[in-house]
């Protein structure tokens, strides 16, 4: 079953749930901290609307629910040292499909507000490693693919209530789009237009790295719409529904029939409300 949707004790039990969900990114890191210091990715990215975000494709193991997942997440304290901006897991609720062959039950993701801070959060837990017991993390509860995929990401626009607004638990609408020509500017305004029709915070993932193979760069753009609640979703699909947006001839973008997800908000730094 194809499906959508990534807290953590301080010391031992921190570092143990991202060796879990975070995999080995040697590679990786060394990669970015490239990009970071040859192509000046980081100053690119000082703007505080974009960032990258990190995922990792899991299923439930037997005998759990997505529930036990949740509460397992978000049993975890936070470091200000390494953990992420913001972690969000994300079940699917009506998926579209899976992610090509990859057949998982939610996604677990870590937000940072730019690669250079990726890469130093991450620098930072694989040094504390050495202190850890062994890998435990979501051990038990679910399993969590190898792979690590990167996006770029870009919030194009918030609620009428700012992010503040957006309850821990709530309904994400995604849906992939090809660009067929129109640039990634060009999918953050459609992206924000749709947002403010529908009362949703709205953002924008492309480029990165991993997935996707022979898949032009830049050439997709995923748009991803976080209501305030389930309620604020329901009422906003019934006014979509009650006055359906005409197409526009003129824009080259095509978007695919989106996914419903229940989008869970495990830890949010303190910065980040006031980052966005």
């Amino acid at each position: 079953m194809g499906r959508e949707g990534e807290r953590v004790v301080a010391g031992s039990a921190e570092r143990n749930l991202f060796d879990h969900i975070g995999g080995s990114m040697r590679t990786s890191l060394i990669l970015s901290a490239f990009i970071v210091a040859v192509l000046g990715v980081s100053s690119a990215l000082a703007q505080t609307n974009v960032g990258v975000s990190q995922m990792r494709f899991c299923t439930i193991n037997p005998g759990y629910s997505i529930a036990d997942v949740v509460a397992t997440a978000r049993g975890f304290a936070w470091s200000e040292e390494t953990a992420p901006g913001l972690v969000m897991i994300r079940n699917g609720i009506a998926a579209a499909g899976p992610v090509g062959d990859e057949q998982f039950d939610f996604i677990f993701e870590a937000t940072y507000p730019s690669y250079a801070d990726m890469v130093e959060k991450r620098t930072a837990l694989l040094q504390r490693r050495a202190a850890t017991d062994g890998r435990q993390g979501l051990a038990g509860v679910a399993t969590c693919s190898e792979n690590v995929r990167i996006r770029n990401r870009r919030v194009v626009a918030l609620p009428p209530g700012g992010l503040d607004s957006i309850q821990p638990e709530t309904a994400m609408a995604s849906t992939l789009c090809e660009l067929n020509g129109a640039t990634i500017e060009d999918a953050a305004a459609l992206a924000s237009g749709f947002a403010e029709n529908l009362g949703a915070a709205a953002r924008v993932r492309y480029g990165g790295f991993g997935g996707g193979p022979g898949v032009l760069l830049n050439s997709r753009a995923r748009m991803d719409f976080f209501f305030p609640s389930f309620a604020d979703f329901g009422s906003a699909m019934d006014a979509l529904n009650q006055s359906p947006t005409a197409p526009d001839p003129d824009n080259p973008i095509s978007c695919a029939v989106p996914s419903l997800s229940a989008s869970y908000r495990i830890h949010q730094s303190a910065s980040y409300s006031s980052s966005r």
